[in-house]
């Protein structure tokens, strides 16, 4: 990687496009993905990939905090090698918090660091309609970001643009730039 490229991107743009070896998602204990981004990731990257994080799920007995690997399914063609589910809730109906969001998701980068992944995209988690604040939702997203940037290539890439907005001012990035 050349000196003047960021380490850390942020897009305004769709999750299901990453360009990334490794993909976090926000997911549940049980690996159900019928709502929200993970509904949207299902019909992108294959059927299977909600049965495959069923059943990886149900054999790790996950907990919320905890993080669970399936493959890829078609997301592979977009240079994803493996999704990394980070368990931000019990059930899709749960409620969730910002510390829980924190810890889940560094268990998850700490995961992709390890199994030597060069870069990660990730969505915001926990900001579908009638869930957390986005702004704080935001600063703990910027937080993890500013952590983790010397070890991997990071995108956070996101449609909300309230997200994307509120994440641009905690890290210190031009809007305009993240909506190219």
């Amino acid at each position: 990687m050349e000196k003047n490229e960021k380490k850390v991107k942020i897009m305004l743009a769709d999750i299901c496009y990453p360009k990334s070896e490794a993909l976090i998602l926000p997911s549940n204990t049980k690996g159900i993905m019928s709502r929200g981004i993970l509904a949207r990731v299902v019909k992108d990257g294959w059927k299977g990939l909600e049965k495959e994080a069923k059943r990886v799920a149900m054999e790790e007995e996950i907990k919320v905090g905890d993080c669970y690997v399936t493959e890829p399914g078609r997301l592979k063609r977009r240079g994803v090698k493996k999704i990394y589910h980070s368990a931000i809730k019990r059930l899709p109906s749960d409620y969730t918090s910002v510390t829980i969001i924190d810890n889940a998701l560094r268990v998850a980068m700490s995961r992709v660091i390890k199994d030597n992944m060069i870069s990660v995209s990730f969505c915001g988690m926990g900001i579908e309609p009638g869930d957390l604040d986005v702004r704080s939702v935001a600063r703990i997203i910027s937080d993890i970001c500013k952590y983790f940037q010397d070890e991997i290539n990071i995108k956070v890439i996101d449609d909300n643009v309230e997200f994307i907005k509120d994440l641009c001012i905690f890290y210190g990035e031009d809007y305009e730039a993240a909506v190219k």
